[in-house]
């Protein structure tokens, strides 16, 4: 085709652009929190819930009071360490007697030995009931002022672990519980999981640390598991990609569409899908010549959009090869009638 041929025809054409990786289909992907980002909050004792102080998707800091619970329990367990402190005085002031009186000869060695025995066992009644007492909620401070004040409180505040985020409140305010039961779910957001059900015939192409990109919103991340079973019903398999540079633009629970990038491969452009065409068992894209153009055989290797990721089998795709985007089928017309059906 000379160029008075090829503007009478309508024919335009594009650059190829050089890429490294195929850039394939979009998949539904959904966001998930990793197990290890998240942590339930639950009843340490048996009580009544008597304050609520944050609520479902709020922000809170590690220390922030979560939950005030009312606790019959917890008063028997302050009662409790209150006598060993009590006892434990009297076991002291007797060690503290024994010892003088064993240095002056009055007292066998024998029974200062019991006597220390004695206190030894109230000091460690006493460590026991304070890991009971930080079981049940109470934290350090509090124990301490317990200590000092000798004053029972059955009110119990309960306090964020981490800093992240309110997912789920499982408590109101009136409501009566057993110990162990849920009461506040928290999740550490910087860090996302994006999972993917992948079909098998894609999975030659990825591997751990394959770049995904997330279509909307922009961003990326990267392959850090392959699943191991196949499902059945649909024959995908789990590939599960992390994100840490999400900026807020992903929530749990929410499904988006990703593309999955496969490992480098040389000599792939993307070019115009109007710029590919199919001829018998094969797909060719026209190269712009000085005289025209030639058909080259391709392999299509993936498509975004109105991109097509082809790779020459004939010849070569470079930077510097344009190739036609409109008018193709008119240059496969005149393809096909002079050079028959190849």
């Amino acid at each position: 085709m000379n160029s008075a041929q090829i503007d009478a025809l309508g024919i335009e054409t594009t650059q190829a652009t050089p890429v490294d990786n195929v850039a394939g289909h979009a998949y539904p992907a959904r966001v998930r929190v990793p197990p290890a980002n998240e942590t339930v909050l639950a009843a340490p004792v048996d009580g009544l819930v008597e304050r609520v102080a944050v609520a479902e998707g709020e922000a809170v800091t590690q220390g922030q009071a979560l939950v005030t619970l009312a606790s019959p329990g917890l008063v028997e367990q302050q009662r409790d360490y209150l006598d060993a402190l009590a006892s434990h005085r009297v076991a002291a002031q007797a060690l503290e007697r024994d010892r003088a009186l064993s240095a002056e000869g009055i007292i066998a060695e024998r029974r200062l030995d019991e006597t220390r025995g004695a206190y030894n066992r109230s000091r460690s009644r006493i460590d026991a009931l304070e890991q009971s007492l930080a079981l049940a909620g109470m934290s350090e401070s509090a124990i301490a002022r317990l200590r000092e004040s000798r004053s029972v409180d059955a009110r119990l505040s309960l306090t964020a672990p981490v800093d992240g985020t309110v997912m789920e409140m499982m408590a109101t305010a009136g409501e009566r519980l057993d110990a162990a039961s849920p009461l506040v779910r928290l999740s550490t957001l910087d860090t996302l999981w994006l999972e993917v059900s992948l079909p098998v015939e894609r999975l030659g192409n990825v591997a751990v640390g394959s770049r995904v990109d997330v279509v909307d919103p922009a961003l990326t991340a990267e392959v850090i598991l392959i699943g191991s079973r196949i499902d059945p019903e649909d024959q995908t398999i789990l590939i599960r990609a992390k994100t840490d540079d999400h900026g807020g633009r992903l929530r749990p629970g929410q499904f988006l569409r990703v593309r999955i990038e496969a490992e480098a491969v040389a000599g792939l452009v993307q070019v115009p899908s109007s710029a590919v065409v199919r001829q018998a068992d094969g797909f060719f894209v026209f190269v712009a010549t000085d005289d025209g153009f030639d058909a080259l055989r391709v392999e299509r290797l993936g498509q975004t959009d109105d991109r097509v990721t082809v790779r020459a089998l004939e010849g070569e795709l470079t930077s510097s090869s344009r190739v036609a985007s409109e008018g193709v089928a008119a240059i496969k017309g005149a393809w096909q009638g002079m050079g028959g059906n190849e």
